[in-house]
């Protein structure tokens, strides 16, 4: 009768003639002329080349290559390498500090990455209160109680303009028209001229102003929202829109196109549109545990940005949304996060206070740590994000202004900063990290950059297979592949004993003239992964006739291809396979069991076998029951 041979019927297997055990069935081998089992090793395969990633990179090589031509997609990308990617990951990074990703993008040039531009300190000030605006070419600014300008932006220095309200702080700016318009000690001023202000309207308290389709608007310190008007006799003549909770204020305006938005700490932002030529309240948002702090519109998306608090600082966030008018009321929908500063352990204020549109970017700015401040730049063509401009001190930012392309900042308690035309000295960009989409270790074993002609300065490529790295710039597990000090590089470099599942790059560019930056044009990285797996190729006899050692052969109906359907039932499954000479335990798969082969030899009996693939790796056995002469042998081997 035909059983499938296994521990449970079957004693010193290896004296009955098995050879192998197949999670407890018992396996004989057919191995002859023409049918040899094979242990060997999985083969290295050239993998197939991402042309997806970087079509513009392909080349034929061993392995797989992780590039990127372009870095205008902006930072924020862990991994490059995942499912379902966005049509812009395959130009986007982690992080970047010092770097001009987007600028390169500009049409009709030739893409590429240099450094940003430096700032410089045009007036220093302790003041808090450093609202902002450009007028005329003038750039306009509060500092305490006095109004300053700068009349030759580019290149002047700050002069005096008057004191709007003796003694009292400047509390708010906004241009209406060709006229710059003063908020102080609760009163709205105007300018006439250089150093003169009229009372223009002082019906209420007033606290914060701005304009938005040719009209003031201003709040009053008990959380009125007004549209205001020049002061008349008749009192009441402001339009009220909008009173909020007691101890609730406004917090920004901006114009939206169809309508004007207005953000509260009450975490609502509001619409008023026109009607009777009044501004009225028709709709509003709420922004769920968070305080809408600033916002603006571009190109219809509205861009607004919260805090949320924490037990000493603030999370920032920036946010994307497209403005809808639903049965007759304007609100906000598909609310995208852009990008978040900080987390529930943060100590700094990383909320943004202003935001400002330009014909292609959005500047924001954001306390980066204790000694710093920077821009960060919101690129419209490709809806990246990148860390932009930096500001030599630790502020909040009110004022942003833009003047001949040049962008101009105040920092809280620090001063006044514009744009120069000269470089940073250094930056970096830190690459995604790449795995091929697989878990298994890999052997990175090429490098190279392409730049521009290098005449000042360097370009420097390094690597690391450390995840969390791409969050340590300073790390000293970076570890350095290409330097380049002139020319224009191209050429792969050897990367020696770099193995591990992931690799990240970080490049760093320095000049040592600041006139000049050095341009890169690509990177790229070449690895393949490293073979663990162990593949073995078996014939196994699937015959009726039992074969024994030093004993009569004898045939069993049927017991051939009950062995054989059972092997076919763990084709792709998980096993342990254990075979006798030599002495192995592997564990993995069947891969596949090929169909009953029958094999007439010109002398002996008839043979029919199969072929069975399995993959695995080897399984360590280590012995537990001490040290000692040969214990790691005792019990191992079968006797017969």
């Amino acid at each position: 009768m035909a059983v499938l041979p296994s521990p449970s019927n079957t004693s010193e297997p290896q004296a009955q003639g098995f050879e192998a055990n197949l999670d407890d069935l018992f396996l004989r081998f057919a191995v002859g002329p023409g049918r040899q089992m094979n242990i060997n090793t999985a083969p290295l395969q050239a993998q197939a080349i991402q042309t997806s990633e970087t079509p513009e990179d392909f080349q034929q090589e061993f392995g797989q290559i992780y590039s990127r031509t372009d870095f205008s997609g902006g930072s924020g990308l862990d991994k490059a390498h995942k499912r379902n990617p966005s049509e812009m990951d395959f130009s986007r990074f982690w992080d970047s500090n010092g770097i001009d990703v987007f600028s390169g993008k500009q049409v009709g040039q030739e893409y590429n990455v240099s450094l940003l531009n430096s700032t410089e300190e045009v007036t220093s000030s302790t003041e808090t209160n450093l609202y902002m605006e450009q007028l005329d070419g003038t750039i306009f600014f509060a500092d305490g109680a006095v109004l300053k300008k700068i009349t030759t932006p580019l290149t002047g220095s700050t002069t005096t303009d008057g004191t709007p309200s003796a003694g009292n702080d400047i509390t708010g700016l906004a241009i209406m028209g060709n006229q710059l318009f003063i908020v102080a000690n609760g009163v709205v001023y105007q300018r006439t001229s250089a150093g003169t202000y009229g009372s223009y309207n002082s019906d209420n308290t007033y606290s914060r102003l701005w304009a938005a389709k040719g009209r003031l608007i201003a709040s009053d310190t008990s959380g009125v929202l007004y549209e205001i008007e020049p002061s008349s006799s008749s009192a009441g003549a402001d339009n009220t829109i909008h009173s909020l909770r007691n101890g609730r204020s406004w917090t920004d305006v901006c114009d939206a196109g169809a309508v004007v938005l207005a953000t509260a700490d009450d975490g609502y932002i509001y619409s008023l549109t026109d009607e009777s030529s009044n501004l009225t309240l028709k709709g509003q948002t709420f922004i769920e545990g968070e305080v809408p702090n600033a916002i603006d519109a571009a190109q219809g998306l509205i861009f607004y940005g919260t805090y949320e608090n924490t037990a000493s600082g603030k999370i920032g966030r920036l946010y994307r949304a497209e403005i809808t008018n639903a049965n007759s009321l304007y609100v906000l929908v598909n609310a995208q996060l852009i990008k978040q500063w900080g987390d529930g352990t943060t100590t700094l204020d990383q909320a943004p206070y202003k935001i400002v549109s330009t014909r292609d970017s959005i500047y924001t700015g954001i306390i980066d740590s204790g000694s710093k401040t920077n821009f960060w730049r919101y690129y419209l063509p490709t809806g990246g994000i990148a860390r932009d401009l930096e500001f030599g001190e630790s502020g909040i930012i009110k004022g942003i202004s833009v003047f001949s392309d040049t962008l101009f900042a105040t920092v809280s308690g620090g001063g006044i900063y514009r744009e120069t035309t000269s470089y940073v000295t250094t930056g970096y960009i830190i690459t995604a990290l790449a795995d091929f989409f697989t878990s298994e270790d890999k052997q990175w074993v090429g490098a190279k950059l392409n730049t521009n002609d290098i005449s000042s300065g360097s370009i420097k490529l390094s690597t690391s297979t450390i995840s969390t790295n791409i969050k340590d710039s300073t790390s000293s597990t970076w570890q350095e592949q290409i330097t380049l000090n002139s020319g224009r590089g191209g050429d792969e470099e050897v990367m020696n004993l770099v193995d591990g599942r992931w690799i990240a790059g970080k490049i760093e560019i320095t000049t040592d003239d600041i006139s000049q930056s050095p341009e890169l044009l690509s990177f790229a990285v070449r690895g393949y992964q490293l073979v663990n797996d162990i593949i073995v190729e078996m014939p196994v006899n699937i015959s009726d006739q039992i074969e024994r050692p030093y004993r009569k052969r004898i045939k069993v109906n049927g017991q051939g291809e009950l062995v054989y359907q059972a092997l076919r039932n763990k084709e792709g499954q998980n096993v342990q396979l254990e075979i006798y000479r030599p002495d192995t335990l592997l564990r993995g798969i069947i891969e596949n069991v090929s169909s009953p082969i029958e094999e007439i030899s010109t002398r002996g009996s008839v043979t029919v076998y199969c072929l069975v693939k399995f993959r695995g790796s080897k399984v360590v056995q280590v012995s537990t029951s001490g040290e000692g002469l040969g214990i790691a042998l005792l019990g191992v081997g079968r006797l017969g």
